[in-house]
């Protein structure tokens, strides 16, 4: 993915991503909800989204992957408040879906 998110259309983005997915049991999501937010003076997306602990748990390593870059997908949507273009953050949301689908076909190895 690090390769992809340096291609032609995003290499000219100079937005960090930050992610930090929070994974807790029921009882202590309460006590840690998400803390996704922009930080425009740093050009930084912190996405720090609730992920579903019991995917993690009882998920098979496809929904595990589905759920963490569901997490990821989340900043899509933000970016356009750092500078991302609508084309640049199509771009990023179709490099996460390329990243599932290989990640998918070679049972957790990405070439």
């Amino acid at each position: 993915m690090n390769t992809a998110f340096q291609g032609p259309i995003l290499a000219e983005l100079r937005i960090k991503l930050r992610y930090v997915p929070i994974i807790m049991p029921e009882g202590m999501r309460e006590r840690y909800p998400a803390r996704s937010r922009v930080r425009k003076k740093e050009n930084l997306y912190d996405c720090a989204p609730q992920l579903k602990y019991e995917v993690f748990v009882e998920g098979t390593f496809s929904e595990q992957v589905d759920e963490y870059l569901r997490g990821i997908a989340l900043s899509a949507p933000h970016l356009g408040k750092l500078g991302a273009s609508q084309q640049q953050i199509e771009e990023f949301k179709r490099i996460l879906k390329d990243a599932a689908d290989q990640i998918g076909r070679t049972g957790g190895v990405v070439h």
